[in-house]
């Protein structure tokens, strides 16, 4: 979820420390660690198998179709639409809000991506619906792949 402007003389204090709470941080390793630079850099890279010339996400040390250890990435064009989702209610954790969706995407290039769905109604959260990526910086250390209606 994006940052949210509001005037802070306007929000409770709860709002106030939702608001301000940071994001969870993200375990890094030598094998995501191109994907999170890549975000980082504006672009969602996917692991791709030079062997086999399979796509896997989320990325692994080898290819979880032919084992193979040549991986490299593509760059997405960021475009799918919602395959399957959930609605997180509880428990409430700042920087969170309740019923945001958390939704699986399948992306054009033929792999799927879980995100968060942001600038969206509740009726937008629906199987089949299109949607596009949002690179969002939360903070100085997190940058997430998150997406909106297209």
């Amino acid at each position: 979820m994006p940052c949210r402007h509001w005037n802070d003389t306007q929000l409770t204090e709860r709002e106030n420390h939702m608001v301000q709470a940071l994001r969870p941080r993200i375990g890094v390793n030598k094998d995501t660690q191109f994907f999170w630079d890549g975000l980082k850099g504006g672009k969602l890279l996917i692991q791709h198998c030079q062997n086999c010339d399979q796509l896997q996400h989320p990325p692994g040390a080898c290819c979880k179709h032919c084992q193979s250890f040549d991986l490299g990435a593509i760059e997405s064009c960021g475009r799918g639409e919602i395959h399957s989702f959930v609605r997180m209610h509880h428990p409430i954790q700042p920087p969170f809000e309740a019923g945001h969706p958390i939704i699986l995407v399948q992306l054009e290039e033929g792999t799927r991506i879980i995100a968060g769905f942001i600038n969206s109604t509740p009726e937008q959260v629906r199987i089949g619906e299109k949607v596009r990526l949002t690179i969002t910086r939360c903070d100085d250390e997190v940058t997430l792949a998150l997406f909106e209606p297209a």
